[in-house]
């Protein structure tokens, strides 16, 4: 983005040179005025050198990256319909206006109050009141209010403000406000407010807020508050992770989602036996307050076709001693024999008991209650129990070539901190 707004610098000055060069012509008819814009353009020369700043060869300088405002006037109003083509001329770039309106685009060196442009403003330095602009805002200093903009705000200082852009919100400085964006918000820095973009947030500092996209926010640093988009990224969260996959180091509330990771919550790899299959491989990730489980299972027989399982759930476990836990899941597994070939989904609803054998390894053991929804139009389903016998209750056939079974089963197995 600090290209592209380079690239625009250059696209104005070119422009501009060439209408600065036609009235150096005229004036150079008049020789007496000649010494004098000689003398006047050395001051000026070495007065942008000296403050290292970029000028145009002619008496217009354009440097909206400097914020050096030794020589700024001010100016209730100023009108223009380009940069330098205005009511303050050549000098814009050095005034900083209450009230400015640009029929296409402006340059001065800040506002006050208000400032409206057709296509675009370009403030060297601090902006305060209300900026809007059909398609992007670049300021130099401190933002301090409203940013409207049809496609991007660019800052390179800090923001208290209110920003929203049809793409993207760009700033080099802190954030203390509402950033709202159709594609991304970005600050390398600390974010104190609110972050909404349609695809990605991002922060390389500490987040005291909540961060709302479609995709993906990142906080490199600690957040204080909540997360909520497809994938989430945070160190440490004091508050909440809500969306598909989320990721943290630590986090003093409940990560939310269909794969959470919290790098020191709760991650045991389990195995088990149950009524249906006898070797069982399980995996948790999240916390002991809400967890996700993936699950695989299979089957050995003396068969071509292995009949095996993989699966899906949620469940909490809270404490209900010191070496002792309750869990509390529901899961649902595909069962097949070879190829997945027809639905035959097993829905489980286990209530058991953990007990921490070691620091590293606990036992575990509970009752299932089994919901079988499978399409009765398919006939090599593999057999549901092959070394235990428990009774099927409600073997029901529905409309669509459904059926459905129900019995009580268990759980039992190891768990591998």
């Amino acid at each position: 983005m600090y290209t592209f707004n380079r690239i625009l610098a250059a696209i104005f000055f070119f422009a501009f040179h060439a209408l600065e060069a036609k009235n150096l012509q005229k004036d150079a008819e008049k020789p007496e005025l000649i010494e004098a814009q000689k003398a006047s353009l050395l001051v000026e020369e070495r007065s942008a050198l000296s403050h290292g700043t970029f000028k145009n060869p002619g008496s217009f300088k354009f440097y909206p990256f400097g914020k050096n405002l030794n020589d700024t006037t001010y100016n209730h109003f100023q009108f223009s319909f380009v940069p330098t083509v205005g009511t303050n001329g050549t000098n814009s770039g050095n005034v900083v206006n209450d009230y400015s309106f640009n029929l296409l685009g402006g340059y001065t060196a800040g506002t006050n109050k208000l400032e409206i442009g057709g296509l675009f403003n370009i403030n060297r330095s601090d902006m305060s009141g209300v900026q809007i602009a059909g398609w992007f805002n670049q300021v130099g200093g401190k933002v301090d209010g409203v940013q409207l903009a049809g496609l991007f705000n660019s800052n390179l200082d800090s923001v208290n403000a209110v920003q929203l852009a049809g793409l993207m919100n760009f700033t080099a400085g802190a954030v203390d406000g509402v950033q709202i964006a159709g594609l991304a918000n970005f600050s390398p820095k600390q974010v104190s407010g609110v972050q909404l973009a349609g695809v990605l947030n991002f922060t390389a500092a500490d987040l005291e807020g909540s961060q709302i996209a479609g995709v993906l926010n990142f906080a490199a640093k600690d957040v204080k508050g909540s997360q909520v988009g497809l994938v989430n990224f945070a160190n440490k969260v004091d508050g909440f992770q809500l969306g598909l996959i989320n990721y943290s180091d630590s986090i003093s509330g409940i990560p939310v989602g269909f794969l959470s990771f919290v790098r020191s919550g709760y991650h045991p790899v389990e195995i088990s036996v149950n009524e249906v299959l006898p070797l069982n491989l399980a995996f948790r990730t999240g916390k002991r307050e809400f967890y996700n489980i993936f699950f695989v299972g299979l089957r050995p027989e003396w068969d071509d076709q292995l009949t095996w399982s993989f699966g899906y759930g949620v469940g909490t476990s809270p404490r209900l001693g010191k070496k002792t836990y309750l869990n509390v899941e529901v899961s649902s597994e595909q069962l097949s024999k070879g190829k997945v070939d027809a639905l035959n989904l097993i829905n489980r609803f286990y209530l058991g008991g953990e007990f921490q054998a070691s620091k590293r390894m606990a036992i575990l053991a509970g009752p299932t209650l089994n919901f079988r929804v499978y399409d009765s139009s398919y006939s090599f389903h593999p057999d549901l129990f092959s070394y235990s016998n428990p009774t099927v209750h409600n073997d029901q056939y529905y409309p669509e070539d459904l059926g459905s079974q129900l019995w009580f089963g268990f759980r039992a197995g190891l768990r591998f901190f």
